[in-house]
């Protein structure tokens, strides 16, 4: 879901997505339905769940077969919480544009013999006040220990003791907030071209793809999808080495060994290289990976050559 909120998340603010996008389009649900629940669930964490319970009460109450504005929300939510809020709707519900959070700690060993992470959490803008939770991963059966900080403005301290070794300090570990991270930066481009890719428009799909893969070289899921770009243009040599490239990568996910095995032979059939399309074929067979029905595939195609006037389906995953 946070991969989706941020894919459009610079081409227009909640406010003003139901004026500027067609709610049909791609933007505006991943905007609306992508990143609008993450900023109802920031709000929970930043009013306490209590409190944002008795908003949804208060709203439904007050406005039962009215008409309600985002500013009407903004002054109940503030009255409920009692102080003003103007800064949480300025950033997550007016403005555009995620946080990237960091994190600078040294690691202290105690008299007891325990240790201790003490560190800064920091991030790139001002006035940004939300709750963070900052993990320690440290050896031993109790290798994880979760605390959380109160952001007030671009930094928050933060003192968590292990009583094993520590290994690192993880900020947000479990993809609460709405942010952005050299991963999540990669997987953002890379889902424009997919859904580039999906309505047709392979031009800008691949500009997409390839922005991607200068942030991240060993990316095999970026590789996967422009070789399902090419392919689909009947651009056979680029598509095989665009797979190659896929499982010389990260493989991360698992599939993508099985899957560019099978999309390999796709193209080779296609090029009418038999030999070399049963071999990628059995390559994907010998994994015995069955995401996504990979062997029902795999069995298909050995039978049957891949005929891409059949117009089968490439579709991204």
């Amino acid at each position: 879901l946070l991969e989706k909120a941020l894919t459009f998340e610079q081409t227009s603010s909640l406010l003003r997505a139901p004026s500027t996008q067609d709610d049909s389009s791609t933007a505006y649900q991943y905007i609306m339905f992508g990143k609008g629940p993450f900023v109802y669930k920031l709000l929970r964490d930043t009013m306490g769940a209590a409190k944002f319970d008795q908003l949804l009460r208060n709203y439904l109450n007050e406005y039962r077969g009215k008409g309600a504005s985002i500013d009407d929300f903004e002054k109940l939510a503030a009255r409920v919480h009692g102080s003003e809020l103007r800064y949480f709707f300025a950033r997550w519900v007016e403005g555009t544009g995620v946080p990237e959070f960091e994190s600078d700690y040294q690691i202290l060993r105690t008299r007891g013999g325990k240790f201790i992470a003490r560190g800064t959490v920091k991030q790139n803008y001002e006035n940004l006040r939300l709750p963070v939770d900052v993990q320690l991963r440290s050896e031993g059966e109790a290798g994880l220990k979760t605390e959380k900080v109160e952001m007030e403005d671009t930094s928050a301290d933060f003192n968590i003791e292990a009583t094993g070794k520590p290994l690192k300090v993880v900020i947000d570990p479990g993809f609460k907030l709405l942010r952005i991270s050299s991963d999540l930066r990669v997987s953002s481009i890379a889902r424009r071209g997919i859904e580039q890719f999906k309505v047709g428009n392979y031009v800008e799909a691949q500009q997409q793809f390839e922005a991607a893969l200068k942030l991240d070289r060993s990316n095999a899921w970026v590789y996967y999808h422009l070789g399902l770009l090419f392919l689909d243009q009947r651009n056979y040599d680029v598509a095989i080495d665009n797979f190659k490239a896929a499982l010389s990568g990260n493989l991360n996910p698992s599939w993508l060994a099985v899957w560019s095995n099978i999309k390999m032979g796709n193209a080779y059939d296609a090029k009418g290289d038999r030999v070399r399309a049963t071999g990628a074929y059995k390559r994907a067979q010998a994994m015995g990976d069955d995401y996504d029905k990979a062997q029902d595939a795999v069995k298909r195609y050995q039978a049957t050559p891949y005929d891409p006037k059949e117009r089968q389906a490439t579709a991204a995953k």
